[in-house]
């Protein structure tokens, strides 16, 4: 088992408590915002989805859980920058938000994810984010994703996301 390093953290908030996890990302905005967006590439990390984006709403499918789908809605979407979405959830919705900014030919990404309202707690779903976000950064790279264990993320990173940020890390 290896152990990972945390890039997030917990945060009280001013309005609610959120997760908050960064990265930067050695490729171009127009890169992850595809690997985010398009869904053959979001395929390769995360799952995919059926539906027109237009519309507002898409039927997201996990690699987790392919014969559960569920329900996304597109709250904002500012190509190649912001994405807000709420996914349909029985533990509560999951209003989840990713903010990129370019430097040059590295992307500085931004996940946040409140936690008011979610039967899980921060300590449960930032190991998890965290394993998604290493899935993305493998994809990028054109690595296998499959190579990471939920292991290495799960319990190991939970007691970090345990302990709240008032002000950031």
């Amino acid at each position: 088992m290896t152990t990972r390093e945390p890039t997030g953290y917990l945060s009280t908030g001013t309005v609610w408590p959120e997760l908050i996890i960064t990265r930067r990302l050695p490729h171009v905005i127009d890169a992850v915002w595809n690997h985010l967006t398009d869904p053959e590439l979001l395929d390769t990390w995360y799952g995919t989805y059926e539906g027109d984006p237009a519309s507002g709403e898409v039927l997201l499918r996990t690699k987790e859980a392919p014969d559960h789908p569920g329900q996304a809605l597109i709250e904002h979407c500012e190509a190649p920058s912001a994405l807000a979405v709420t996914l349909a959830s029985p533990a509560g919705a999951w209003v989840l938000m990713v903010t990129l900014s370019s430097h040059g030919d590295a992307t500085d990404l931004e996940f946040r994810q409140r936690l008011d309202g979610l039967e899980y707690s921060a300590a449960d779903l930032g190991p998890g984010w965290e394993y998604y976000l290493d899935k993305l950064a493998l994809a990028l790279e054109g690595g296998d994703v499959d190579s990471l264990r939920w292991e290495d993320y799960h319990p190991g990173l939970c007691e970090h996301y345990s302990q709240e940020h008032p002000e950031g890390r």
